[in-house]
């Protein structure tokens, strides 16, 4: 059946049936656009912080080169606080890199293998 046999209300809906796939298309395509952004954007700030994190706790468990002062004992409580303090706050903060890092992954993946 071609357009001139159709009825004006049959030709509406067919155009109102594609609109509403090329719309459905958009909204997938600035999705997985939107997606790729985050994801490219996250990562490096997620390693910048876990460094950032790494260095400032290397910097608080580091063992002295020479045998301590007197008033030491004070700084070896501070610094296993800081190292326990460290030891409990970077899982937390490590899990979300790897979890977008997975994702990143995962769809540099799947983008080569189609």
């Amino acid at each position: 059946m071609s357009n001139s046999d159709k009825s004006l209300d049959e030709q509406i809906a067919d155009v109102e049936k594609r609109l509403a796939r090329r719309r459905a298309e958009l909204r997938l395509f600035v999705a997985e656009a939107r997606s790729r952004v985050s994801v490219t954007k996250t990562i490096p700030v997620a390693v910048v912080a876990a460094l950032a994190v790494g260095f400032a706790a290397s910097r608080f468990v580091r063992k002295p080169a020479r045998p301590a002062p007197h008033y030491a004992d004070k700084r070896s409580r501070s610094t296993r606080l800081m190292g326990a303090i460290a030891g409990a706050m970077l899982p937390p903060l490590i899990r979300p890199l790897q979890h977008v890092a997975a994702q990143w992954l995962a769809e540099r993946m799947h983008r080569s293998a189609h």
